[in-house]
């Protein structure tokens, strides 16, 4: 498990879906750094209600060539831990093309809220 602190950048092509991480990414996920990941099954490690909030914020950073933060839960193994997502659009002559950011292991600062 990464330290509270693990975070990583990431990117992915509005057009293909093809996702691009850093190892601090691939960290947070669980993940062995440089499997090829696929964003359909990446999406099925977020809880349920984690999911829809995420994806509601992406479609209405595409529609309206913004960006975004958001707290998701994922499953990674038998455990859940807390992500924060900053995402950002990059467009070309009006049209969204790229969403890039960052995530951030938050799971500490939810373990002192519930405590």
């Amino acid at each position: 498990m990464p330290a509270a602190s693990a975070s990583g950048l990431w990117q992915c092509d509005l057009a293909t879906e093809q996702l691009v991480w850093s190892d601090g990414v691939y960290d947070l996920f669980g993940l062995p750094r440089g499997v090829a990941i696929d964003r359909a099954a990446m999406l099925e490690r977020y809880l349920p209600e984690s999911r829809i909030a995420m994806e509601c914020h992406r479609v209405a950073a595409i529609r309206d060539k913004t960006g975004f933060t958001v707290d998701a839960q994922i499953r990674v193994g038998e455990a859940v831990r807390w992500i924060r997502i900053a995402a950002h659009v990059e467009c070309v002559d009006g049209a969204a093309v790229r969403l890039f950011g960052a995530k951030y292991d938050v799971t500490a600062e939810y373990a002192l809220i519930a405590a």
